[in-house]
């Protein structure tokens, strides 16, 4: 029987970023009755992670192989960059051994590296792949500021991760705005396919704010408060330095903005809510309490960097949608959620580095409390009839069952 693989940098018990994707989409082939396998490696994103150094196991059923190897510092560009090159060679001698002819084979764009050894896989082994976009490189590197545009390195990556994205039998993309930048990289060469990231609509569900634990945890600094929130990843792209300038002219006192997560923005954030009284900064929380987490607020705040359209899609707005909360959204306006916020009427757009019009739109929504109801009971609606974690991992096994049966 042929098998579906499915290549990344992190898989369970890896539950964040693209591990926790993974490990669901395999999880959900496998009990359609495909013949699941996983390789993956023993990274870690959050030091919090759990680590598994097993290079042979079952999670569910499916068969897993890891490359094992030392963690290293994330937030360090040289460390991870060699980690990730060391880990592709790895997954790359795993893959041709284990692969079979005719196998249907989904990667991940993490590690990067690994796309470029992906053609030689299928040549060696005569399997189809396909790439799971959730990264766009070269570029991505470009709007964090760590390569740059005008340099020979950067033409160097441009053309061979062109190629890379291109010599795929297709690639998904997770955001519209993406799949046009994919179109643009491979200029056409391979089928483009649009499959969204999910809302986990049986594990996040709306909760008063007031009966969550973060809220009664925070209930002196929040109570009587609009609380607008930022919970997820304080990285570079995220454009925290832009939130921050805003929230920094908000005089509204009747509001206060909550930020949970941890990265490489986590020492700005916690210094900025220690001099700020409308800021409350409440550390890490694991996924597995996202239920409460997201529930802590009135308003999640989705934010992405100037620079960034098509380069990334903010998964956490789905689940946001879950909870009942509207979206306020910074980035650009015809990217993939901000189009979702207007198709839907679950939020509200701005555009990246304004902190000015961002503060204004801040105080727009305090002085129309009515549409935040309003536009948080249409967000729970669209996240069951439209992003419903089932709905959306039923869309990649048609998309895999359409690629055994045009054999």
């Amino acid at each position: 029987m042929d098998r579906v693989w499915l290549v990344s940098e992190f898989y369970y018990p890896v539950v964040v970023t693209t591990g926790y994707y993974v490990t669901e989409i395999a999880d959900y082939l496998s009990k359609k009755g495909m013949n699941v396998g996983v390789i993956s490696t023993n990274n870690t994103y959050y030091d919090s992670d759990v680590i598994s150094n097993k290079a042979r196991e079952f999670h569910n059923g499916i068969e897993v192989y890891r490359v094992l190897g030392k963690q290293v510092d994330k937030d360090s560009l040289k460390k991870r960059s060699l980690r990730l090159l060391s880990s592709s060679i790895s997954l790359f001698n795993l893959a041709r051994k284990q692969i079979r002819e005719g196998d249907e084979v989904i990667i991940l764009t993490n590690p990067a590296f690994f796309m470029l050894f992906m053609p030689l896989v299928r040549k060696l082994t005569k399997c189809h792949y396909h790439i799971l976009v959730h990264d766009i490189f070269p570029e991505n590197l470009v709007s964090l500021g760590n390569l740059g545009r005008k340099t020979f390195l950067h033409a160097f990556l441009n053309k061979i991760f062109d190629w890379a994205y291109g010599t795929a039998d297709s690639c998904i993309s997770i955001g519209e705005d993406m799949r046009q930048v994919v179109l643009r990289k491979t200029k056409g060469q391979n089928f483009s396919s649009l499959i969204t990231n999910w809302a986990d609509v049986d594990e996040v569900k709306p909760l008063p704010k007031v009966d969550t634990n973060l809220f009664k945890e925070m209930e002196s600094s929040l109570t009587g408060k609009i609380v607008f929130q930022f919970a997820g990843n304080l990285g570079k792209a995220q454009g925290l330095d832009n939130l921050m300038n805003a929230i920094d002219m908000v005089k509204n006192e009747d509001c206060k903005f909550l930020f949970v997560g941890a990265g490489a923005k986590k020492n700005d954030i916690e210094s900025f809510a220690e001099r700020h009284e409308n800021t409350v900064y409440a550390g890490f929380r694991s996924r597995l309490n996202q239920n409460d987490f997201l529930n802590a607020c009135d308003i999640g705040i989705v934010t992405l960097a100037d620079g960034m359209y098509g380069l990334g899609v903010p998964s956490k707005s789905y689940n946001i949608m879950a909870t009942g909360k509207p979206i306020l959204y910074i980035g650009e306006s015809d990217s993939e959620i901000a189009l979702c916020l207007k198709r839907y009427n679950i939020g509200w757009v701005v555009e990246p580095n304004n902190p000015s019009l961002l503060k204004d739109k801040i105080e727009d929504i305090l002085r129309e409390p009515s549409e935040i109801q309003e536009m948080g009971a249409n967000a729970l609606t669209v996240a069951n009839e439209v992003f419903a974690k089932s709905v959306v991992l039923e869309q990649y096994y048609d998309f895999i069952k359409k690629r055994f049966e045009s054999r």
